[in-house]
């Protein structure tokens, strides 16, 4: 009977002890809910132990009680004890030490340990890309990382936005490769504005960009990727960097509903300065206000200065929603945003809408990872703003006579009835020409429509095959459809339009397939040794196409007044099918990375392009290596205790870019019937290749004060060889080329970054961070051709005095133009009829900055927080032929200071004798022989040099205890662009009239730039 009982409690007991053991599920994350992946779980006290899974989940079975040891590189390691609960949401903070174990976002979206990172990378928070939020994410970015140069466009909200990294580096393109979750987002098929005067085909237009089309609330950060070793796995696709964008995820277990709303109310700012004292001429058809009187004295008049309430008070409204829900086994992410604009211009209007999806499924107990994401954008904008003198209602402005009828008496007035043609004719002071037409009449009348819809599609699969190797597989399809059309109204310029008006319709279409396939390898060969590496390959497909209907001028046209549609087209001249740029690489990659004692770390990639743009050359394949080497000193060796963290890092690299489409395979194309042979093709006798940028960079990294301090030095020398130049074609060419591409001419960058951040107080309830970055960067152009006269033009002058080179030993971007002409004492040398006299074309100034500043505070105090942003630009010139033109129509400030000053200008100079003294000039006869667009350009170059608080955000952090269903709530006062501590030039010479290559430096009645302010409310559910 004791066998028996004594049996029985056996039995019991060891029941017991097995009930008492049970299957935790746990989800591990960083502070900002972000899944680890990789994160050891072990049981303390046992050998009973596991790991996180991509989406940092992880199952283990214990005893209740156990006290659970989470752990991650770069994290502070976290106790938890098993209670009643069967599951385990843990949340890791940042170890002290983040710079020995952070993880970065690398080339092909791969995540590495920053400290075996060879080369410069630096990244933005998601927080930084949605603070004080713009339609463009990517203007967010400027003054934020060291050595990236953003200028944002002339064209209003929506505009696209110049990049460059580390100076420009090449002729014909210095944009970076947009990267999201790894993949390669396709660029942009639409054109860029070049030219002083403006386009005949609708005026100096921005055809956009594709980055400005994302929803910045879907992505969860940004990394840039700045020298030729960090980009050489992009190979030809990334010779002017890379900027990876991250989407956001799920997480595990989890589902929330975040709302935000961003309201700006924007002004014009900075706009040139005006004179409102003296009138025009009343005689008839007077275009400048220089009227005189009888005595030879300048006019007066009364007359309010109406270009301030030309423009008016422009909002921006940014609203959207994100929904995620995640389980054990399913992710999703569901997100939707609208924008709408009004412009500071009446007419200008813009409405976006973002929808996107992100679904990621795991299968076979976590080893298969499936991901699908799409997003689709539609944009339209109403009038969106051009510069230059065609088509620009603000030349008028500007411009038109003072004295006579008001401009508000022009806007309603902007049309009168022609019985003659029996039809609403433009009413304006003078006979419109290209440069002056009432600008009512060019709002309305010459109205314009840009859409965009965009579809971005993207499909992934990672396959665990065991703990060191797993298999990916991702396939991407972008597409994006822009129209361009413009309605111009019979009696428009008749050098612009067509007496009966002129229809443009423009529709682009462009396309990009992009498929990888990696095999991935992450392993510790001993206990000193570890490597991790890719083998890879790829295609990316990209095809561009436009249909182009113009109803054209002249001998074109409509056949009846004002009817825009392609049946009223007098003849079919100008109508043409364009395909724009079909292209396919092909490419083999891989990347080896050893580390030893996890403190020296060897990174060696290498990549191959096939190119069908390099088809009828030597060779089309081309490879681009990279090596690089890291070592973290203070790992090596023993260091004071106040220093945390030292590294030093170097690399050396190759990188292309490559050629245009059809370069190589010129083919003749028909416009209205006549066969055209193409433009440009390849110099007998020579083989076109690809730019090759080969570059190295040594950099080193600090941290110091228990990561209170942290410095970052990088210094860089980059060369671009095999620049791609265009000369004139003999006119007896067989093949009527008018030009000839061949490869010359280098481009060599020199230059240093600087990253100093720091908590410079650190209380219970207050902090405040403090990050600077400096960058410094030198350019230099040479082995122009002779023949070139060691020049290259990339903005021709046309009649203008302005244009924009490159000269030989000088730096990228040169502004050229006419200066007074001078003798050797520096006194103004008149000629025999007592007017001022012109040199020849030269150099008047230097469009690159000497060097960039940013300085960022972050202010904390208890739930409030202020971030400030000054963004400062030292060094280098812009040119204003707004201001010259104003001159020369008497309109200016200092056109009326000069009337006031009895009516002369001060001068020193000499007659034509070179002896005879001249003190004093008439102010017409000054102005008419210096200012305008053809005259004496170099006396309208100014320092660019500014400094700007470019953001500032004031927010509180709502306390939601007490609000269940509420997870946080903030409400921020934003503003952008606030105000300058200095600045010289009479515009914001942050404005480019382009973000091409050309017409830089300049100001060509562009849009004034804006400041903003606003209401930023985040709510999450």
């Amino acid at each position: 009977m004791r066998k028996i009982f004594l049996i029985v409690m056996i039995i019991f007991t060891t029941q017991v002890t097995l009930a008492q053991v049970k299957k935790i599920n746990g989800f591990v994350s960083d502070a900002t809910g972000t899944p680890i992946s990789g994160a050891n779980v072990n049981v303390k006290g046992e050998t009973n132990g596991a790991s996180t899974d991509y989406d940092g989940k992880f199952s283990i079975e214990v005893k209740p009680g156990s006290t659970l040891v989470i752990s991650y590189l770069g994290y502070e390691t976290r106790n938890v004890v098993v209670g009643e609960s069967s599951t385990i949401d843990v949340k890791l903070n940042s170890a002290a030490s983040t710079a020995l174990t952070e993880v970065v976002v690398t080339s092909l979206g791969i995540k590495k340990s920053k400290k075996s990172v060879t080369s410069s990378i630096q990244e933005i928070k998601a927080e930084e890309l949605v603070r004080v939020k713009d339609a463009n994410l990517m203007n967010t970015v400027a003054g934020k990382i060291a050595g990236v140069a953003v200028t944002k466009s002339a064209s209003g909200t929506g505009g696209s936005t110049k990049v460059v990294i580390r100076g420009n580096s090449s002729l014909t393109n210095n944009q970076p490769l947009y990267v999201i979750d790894g993949v390669p987002l396709m660029s942009s098929s639409t054109s860029q504005p070049n030219e002083t005067f403006g386009s005949l085909a609708g005026g100096n237009t921005d055809g956009g960009d594709v980055i400005s089309l994302l929803n910045p609330d879907d992505y969860d950060g940004m990394t840039v990727l700045k020298g030729a070793s960090a980009a050489a796995l992009y190979g030809s696709l990334g010779a002017s960097g890379v900027i990876l964008l991250t989407s956001k995820k799920a997480k595990s277990q989890k589902s929330n509903l975040k709302f935000s709303s961003v309201t700006t109310f924007d002004q014009a700012a900075y706009l040139p300065k005006f004179q409102n004292q003296y009138v025009a001429s009343s005689a008839a058809g007077a275009s400048t206000t220089w009227g005189k009187n009888p005595d030879g004295t300048y006019t007066k008049g009364n007359f309010k200065d109406e270009v301030e309430d030309f423009f008016k008070t422009g909002s921006t409204q940014i609203t959207s929603l994100g929904f995620t829900s995640g389980t054990d086994t399913s992710f999703t992410t569901l997100t939707y945003a609208n924008t709408t604009a009004s412009g500071i211009i009446e007419g200008n209007k813009l409405n976006k809408n973002n929808f996107g999806i992100n679904q990621v499924n795991t299968f076979l107990d976590n080893k298969l990872t499936v991901t699908a994401n799409a997003n689709y954008v539609s944009q339209k904008i109403n009038n969106r703003p051009v510069n230059g003198f065609y088509f620009n209602p603000i030349t008028a402005v500007y411009s038109m006579p003072r004295g006579g009828n008001s401009l508000e008496y022009y806007k309603q007035n902007f049309e009168v009835f022609d019985p003659s043609r029996n039809l609403m004719a433009q009413n304006w002071i003078t006979t419109p020409n290209e440069d002056s037409q009432n600008p009512f009449w060019l709002i309305k009348r010459n109205a314009s429509i840009n859409e965009d819809r965009f579809f971005k599609g993207r499909l992934s699969l990672d396959y665990t095959v065991n703990d060191w190797f797993t298999l990916s597989a991702r396939y991407s399809y972008d597409r994006l459809e822009s129209i361009f059309e413009k309605e111009i109204y019979a009696t428009s310029a008749t050098s612009l339009s067509h007496i009966n008006g002129t229809y443009i319709n423009v529709n682009t279409v462009g396309s990009q397939n992009y498929g990888d396939l990696l095999a991935k390898f992450n392993t510790n060969i001993n206990e000193d040794f570890s490597f991790n590496g890719i083998l890879g390959t790829s295609f990316s497909k990209t095809a561009n196409g436009s249909t182009i209907l113009n109803s054209g001028r002249g001998s074109g046209g409509l056949v009846y007044a004002n009817w825009f549609t392609l049946g009223n087209f007098v003849n079919n001249s100008e109508n043409q099918q364009v395909a724009g740029g079909n292209k396919e690489i092909q490419s083999v990659f891989s990347t080896a990375n050893f580390g030893y004692k996890n403190y020296l770390f060897l990174d060696v990639t290498g990549r191959n392009d096939w190119s069908s743009s390099l088809v009828n050359t030597d060779t089309n394949s081309y490879f681009y290596p990279s090596v690089g080497l890291s070592g973290i000193i203070s790992e090596m060796t023993k260091m004071p205790e106040w220093i945390s963290f030292g590294k030093v890092r170097a690399s050396w690299a190759e990188v292309g870019n490559d050629l245009p489409s059809y370069l190589t395979t010129p083919s003749s194309t028909i416009v209205g019937g006549i066969l055209v042979p193409p433009s440009v093709g390849p110099r007998p006798g020579s083989s076109l290749k690809p730019e090759m940028q080969t570059a190295w960079e040594f950099g080193t990294e600090w941290r110091m004060f228990n990561n209170r301090l942290g410095f970052e030095f990088t210094y860089y020398d980059s060369t671009t060889d095999n620049q791609l130049i265009t000369v004139a074609a003999p006119s007896t060419d067989p093949n009527g080329y008018t030009n000839y591409a061949y490869n010359g001419g280098s481009v060599q960058n020199k230059g240093m970054e600087i990253i100093l951040n720091g908590r410079i107080i650190q209380k219970d309830k207050f902090s405040w961070d403090a990050t600077v970055n400096y960058s410094q960067n030198k350019n230099i152009v040479t082995g122009i051709p002779e023949e070139l006269g060691g020049q290259i033009v990339l903005t021709p002058s046309g009649s203008n005095n302005y244009r924009y080179v490159l000269n030989e030993g000088r730096p990228f971007g040169i502004i050229e133009g006419k200066n007074i002409l001078r003798n050797a004492d520096g006194k103004i040398l008149l000629d025999g009829t007592g007017n001022v006299q012109l040199t020849d074309w030269e150099e008047v100034g230097n469009a690159n900055p000497d060097f960039m500043l940013g300085l960022s505070n972050n202010f904390k105090y208890g739930a409030f927080n202020l971030n400030v942003l000054i963004d400062g630009r030292f060094g280098g010139e812009v040119m204003s032929l707004t201001e010259a033109i104003n001159d020369y129509n008497g309109v200016s400030k200092a056109t009326g200071d000069a009337r006031n000053n009895g009516g002369v200008v001060n001068i020193d100079a000499v007659q034509a004798d070179g002896v005879t003294p001249v003190t004093t000039m008439d102010a017409f006869q000054y102005y008419n022989n210096v200012g305008g667009r053809n005259k004496a350009t170099g006396e309208y170059v100014y320092d660019a040099t500014n400094v700007s608080v470019r953001e500032i955000s004031l927010g509180y952090t709502f306390n939601t205890k007490s609000l269940p269903f509420l997870q946080s709530a903030s409400l921020s006062l934003i503003a952008r662009n606030l105000f300058f501590i200095y600045k010289d030039a009479p515009f914001d010479p942050n404005i480019a009239l382009s973000s091409g290559e050309g017409l830089q430096g300049v100001d060509v009645y562009g849009m004034p730039s804006t400041k903003s302010v606003g209401l930023n409310l985040n709510v999450t559910f």
